[in-house]
């Protein structure tokens, strides 16, 4: 392995955040320290976990614990549970790609005013607005979403 893939095995937890409680694998502290998470603390991954391809970004849990969290559609195809001892197989992502789904590429195609504003966003912001759209599982919510997205790109011209 590379200094940026590194392998690890955790349990399936639960990390409690005020109201909210996300299911997630914990990092291990020597991962912690040979990524140099406190530096660079929402550092991007992608790879493997339970044998299931996984992208995502470490999480800040305080005194310098990361994690990973595991959405309830990444566990449904990994028929993980709370307690499970899995293995993660992961590597640094390139940190400004983000996966765009096709139906704002055909827009950013036919519109290069719209394209411009997006080119403009940072990744972060780009990955947000890509995410609303592509989280969604209808074709009508994912079309809906599709002009929620244009309309707040206007706010950045």
């Amino acid at each position: 392995m590379s200094e940026s893939e590194f392998q690890f095995d955790a349990a399936v937890s639960v990390h409690d955040f005020g109201r909210m409680a996300y299911t997630v694998l914990y990092v291990p502290p020597e991962i912690v320290t040979a990524l140099s998470l406190p530096e660079n603390p929402r550092l991007r991954i992608e790879g493997y976990i339970a044998d299931q391809p996984y992208k995502g970004a470490f999480q800040p849990a305080g005194n310098e614990k990361y994690y990973l969290i595991l959405s309830k559609r990444f566990l449904k195809a990994t028929r993980l549970k709370l307690g499970d001892t899995t293995t993660a197989w992961l590597k640094v992502a390139d940190q400004d790609a983000v996966d765009v789904p096709p139906e704002l590429e055909a827009v950013f195609q036919s519109n290069g005013t719209v394209a411009a504003v997006w080119n403009s966003l940072t990744a972060g912001k780009r990955r947000g607005f890509a995410y609303r759209v592509s989280s969604a599982k209808r074709e009508q919510t994912r079309a809906a979403r599709v002009e929620e997205v244009l309309e707040k790109l206007a706010d950045f011209t």
